[in-house]
């Protein structure tokens, strides 16, 4: 079993969110996984605050949001706010962006479509 606490995760180095996804600021992100197989993939992911597109092709995400501010933006305009406390599925094909205004952490779990 592999188990985390939000309070005292070790976090990696953060990473750049690509440059051709950012639409404000300099988000960077941090992932510790948790489990991952050929089917799945569950973890942890810290972003700071920026705006930036994100497309769902072959995945279904859901998403738990511990702390931080911001919110989901659907290309159909559709929003979701986050907060703590917030859960959010993503379905295979979301197209969107984050816009993040605080510093999000999230609980995530990846399920690929087909498997």
């Amino acid at each position: 079993m592999n188990t985390a606490h939000f309070d005292n995760v070790a976090w990696p180095e953060a990473e750049p969110i690509a440059s051709g996804r950012v639409l404000s600021g300099s988000p960077q992100a941090n992932t510790v996984v948790l489990y991952k197989d050929e089917h799945s993939e569950l973890g942890l992911w810290q972003i700071s605050p920026g705006e930036f597109t994100t497309v769902h092709q072959g995945y279904v995400e859901s998403v738990t949001i511990a702390s931080g501010r911001g919110r989901l933006v659907h290309d159909d305009g559709t929003v979701t706010e986050l907060g703590p406390g917030s859960v959010a599925v993503l379905e295979e094909g979301w197209a969107g962006r984050w816009v993040v205004e605080e510093t999000i952490v999230k609980s995530y779990a990846v399920i690929t479509v087909g498997a």
